[in-house]
């Protein structure tokens, strides 16, 4: 008659083998100078990974990382492993195709008797699915929904990094507000849809004019806000007149009688997202006041002149 725990031990490997959570076992003989190898996984893991067990079996768990794998975590479960602690971890991996996939990983530690040899169980669940709808969440949370483009939730964030990151020697980064002219006539006239088309067209070419490393972002209505990095005070400028210029020649998708008026303002690290938005939104009011289809400055610091004629020289800064 066989022994109950000759029974346990057969259903637990099929246990094992039938769960959809992938299961690994890894040894090190020195786990303070030895990263553990793996040394046994069960059929969801190569199902899931696309490694079979001989291709697996013997390496580490870097070969199942790759560029977005979080270095901070990975040096979380390294500490762990290493303390001969548990950890539990949500982890990007990569299968042997170079398909990413999300596992929500626990590692804890055997305590087998072997030697000098440390082993540790690896029970790990997929959430990719999960963290998937988290990021197009994220996603969605960020981009203005009609025009794709970021919304003033994403402005925020990137007016908060852009404080973190901007160096005050270089040149002060540069702030465009768009405001669209006769927009209203638009949508009264030719109705809702008429008035979207252009706002998603108008949104499609202000990004076709900006490098790299510039933001653009929906502001709400028919406002939009470009943040400018490393473009001289003439370049900025050149571009704002382009937009006005290109608005008026190109009767904007099918609309006439609209346009663009722009307001454009320098600031530097310090200066909050309020605070450099009220002087774009003071400099697009008098470019509004001065007839529409215009660009006008408001200066932030006695570098950048006051008067309007000086304003067209802003080349001369």
């Amino acid at each position: 008659m066989p022994k109950i725990s000759d029974i346990l031990q057969s259903t637990l490997l099929a246990l094992i083998d039938s769960t959809d959570d992938t299961i690994l076992i890894l040894a090190s003989q020195n786990i303070e100078e030895q990263e553990p190898r793996i040394v046994y996984v069960n059929p969801a893991f190569c199902r899931i990974s696309g490694y079979t067990k001989d291709e697996i079996i013997g390496k580490t768990k870097r070969i199942l990382q790759g560029p977005g794998t979080c270095k901070h975590t990975l040096a979380r479960i390294e500490a762990a492993i290493k303390a001969g602690e548990e950890c539990q971890a949500e982890l990007l991996n990569y299968a042997k195709d170079g398909t990413p996939y999300w596992f929500d990983t626990h590692i804890v530690p055997l305590h087998v008797k072997a030697g000098t040899t440390s082993y540790f169980g690896a029970i790990q669940r997929d959430v990719t699915d999960k963290r998937n709808a988290f990021d197009d969440l994220q996603r969605l949370a960020h981009r203005d929904v009609l025009t794709g483009i970021a919304n003033r939730a994403a402005l925020d964030q990137h007016m908060e990094s852009l404080s973190k990151t901007t160096d005050t020697k270089a040149d002060d980064p540069c702030m465009l507000m768009f405001d669209l002219d006769g927009f209203k006539e638009i949508n009264d006239t030719l109705g809702h849809i008429a008035g979207d088309k252009i706002l998603r067209h108008f949104a499609e070419y202000v990004t076709s004019t900006l490098g790299p490393d510039d933001f653009l972002a929906r502001l709400g209505g028919d406002e939009f806000v470009a943040i400018l990095r490393g473009h001289s005070p003439e370049a900025a400028l050149l571009l704002a007149e382009q937009a006005v210029s290109d608005l008026a020649s190109m009767g904007c998708w099918g609309a006439e009688k609209i346009g663009v008026s722009v307001g454009m303002t320098f600031f530097r690290s310090g200066d909050g997202l309020e605070a450099v938005i009220a002087d774009a939104d003071s400099a697009l009011y008098r470019a509004k006041d001065a007839g529409k289809g215009t660009v006008r400055i408001h200066p932030q610091t006695s570098a950048h002149p006051e008067t309007e004629d000086d304003q067209q020289k802003v080349a001369s800064l």
